[in-house]
């Protein structure tokens, strides 16, 4: 019974200070500074992904398979990117003339 109680207690009201908390922050970071939340979330993606090497999860519509490494190019959304893939030569992977494709960022792991 207290397993439950503790759950609901972190999961609902802790949390949901925390959120609270950052919405207020986003939104005097608004007001004070001008500054969208939209903007610095878009900041914060292309800090973690932009022009890093990746690893593909999942195999892509277009057929380039799964464990393919590429390399972010630019930030679509908060879950797209467009991304540059290469063969095992170091080559880039053209089909229909495109270089570059436009990828899930859950289909693709950071390459340490």
């Amino acid at each position: 019974m207290g397993e439950i109680i503790g759950e609901i207690l972190f999961k609902y009201v802790i949390a949901g200070i925390w959120i609270g908390l950052n919405s207020i922050y986003d939104w005097i970071k608004g007001v004070i500074f001008g500054i969208p939340k939209i903007e610095v979330e878009k900041k914060r993606l292309e800090k973690k992904w932009l022009y890093k090497k990746v690893i593909l999860r999942e195999k892509l519509e277009n057929g380039i398979e799964i464990g393919t490494n590429g390399t972010v190019m630019e930030i679509i959304d908060k879950r797209t990117a467009f991304t540059e893939f290469y063969n095992q030569n170091g080559e880039f992977i053209e089909i229909e003339n495109e270089l570059m494709y436009k990828v899930k960022l859950s289909k693709l792991k950071l390459k340490k």
